[in-house]
């Protein structure tokens, strides 16, 4: 698995992109994230590793930022 891709429609996507942003530069992984009308997708791209470890993490980031 070299990429994971998920859409998220809370409040606050300013917040989550910097925290997913933040793990993944820690962890040698890209974020891409694309703008929708009331959301927005992420894509986290990089080791195999990680990628796992986002899978993982996602829930808890979006619980952060409620």
């Amino acid at each position: 698995m070299d990429s994971y891709a998920f859409a998220y429609f809370g409040r606050d996507i300013d917040a989550l992109e910097n925290v997913i942003d933040s793990w993944c530069s820690e962890r040698k992984c890209r974020l891409e994230t694309t703008e929708l009308d009331d959301g927005a997708t992420f894509r986290i791209s990089g080791p195999d590793a990680s990628v796992r470890e986002a899978t993982q993490m996602v829930r808890v980031w979006m619980l952060r930022t409620r």
